[in-house]
C-alpha cells in the first residue's frame, strides 16, 4: 500500500531533523519509525496526520518552535502540527508528575484519544528498549546506575497507563500495562 503523501512529507522532514540524533541507543529516525509502526499495529485506522505527527514527535527537541510550525504546518498541515505539539506537550505532565501528581494526571486525562495512543506507542517502544538492555546487561547494577531518570519515571508510566487505558486501543493498553509491570518488577530491587 502506498504511503499517504502527508506521511511521506513527515518522513522527509524527520529524516533531515533527526540526522545525527540518538534515541534509545539508535538513530532518532529509527525510533520515530518504530513508534509509528507500533501505533499502526494497534491502531490500523490511525489518521495519516497522526502518523505524520508521530514521525515528527521528537523534532521540537532539535529545532526552534517557529521553524517547526512553519515547516510542519506548511508541508503536513495544521492537524499534524496540532497533534505534534499535543504529543510533545505531554513532557509537561511528565515533569509536573514529580511535584504535583494529581495535576499531571488531570492533564493526561484530557489527552485526545489519538494523541494518547501515540504517546502509549512511544512508551512501549522505549520500555522495550530499556528492558531488553537490562536483560542483556552483563552488570545489572551498572546498567541501572546510568538510568536514574528511567527509574524515577516508572511511577509516572503507571499513572500514564491508568489515566489513558480506557481511551487506548485494547491491545495497546494491554501491551503498555505488561511493559510497565515488567519495569516495576525489574526496578523494584534497584
Amino acid at each position: 500500500m502506498p504511503r499517504p503523501p502527508i506521511v511521506a512529507e513527515a518522513l522527509d522532514i524527520a529524516r533531515r531533523w533527526c540526522a545525527g540524533k540518538i534515541i534509545d541507543g539508535a538513530p532518532a529516525l529509527g525510533h520515530a519509525v518504530r513508534v509509528a509502526l507500533a501505533l499502526g499495529r494497534h491502531m490500523p485506522d490511525a489518521p495519516p496526520e497522526l502518523l505524520a505527527a508521530v514521525l515528527l514527535h521528537d523534532v521540537p527537541d532539535y529545532t526552534r518552535a517557529d521553524v517547526v510550525d512553519a515547516e510542519v504546518g506548511g508541508w503536513c498541515g495544521t492537524n499534524t502540527l496540532i497533534a505534534l505539539w499535543a504529543i510533545h506537550d505531554e513532557h509537561t505532565a511528565m515533569d509536573l508528575y514529580r511535584t504535583d501528581p494529581a495535576s499531571a494526571v488531570r492533564r493526561l486525562a484530557r489527552l485526545p484519544d489519538g494523541v494518547a495512543a501515540a504517546l502509549a506507542a512511544d512508551k512501549t517502544v522505549s520500555l522495550r528498549y530499556v528492558l531488553a538492555g537490562a536483560r542483556n546487561a552483563p552488570d545489572l547494577a551498572a546498567f541501572w546506575a546510568t538510568r536514574h531518570a528511567f527509574l524515577t519515571l516508572v511511577p509516572y508510566l503507571r499513572a500514564f497507563h491508568a489515566a489513558t487505558a480506557d481511551c487506548l486501543p485494547e491491545s495497546l493498553a494491554r501491551d503498555l500495562d505488561r511493559l510497565v509491570t515488567d519495569a516495576e518488577q525489574v526496578t523494584a530491587a534497584v
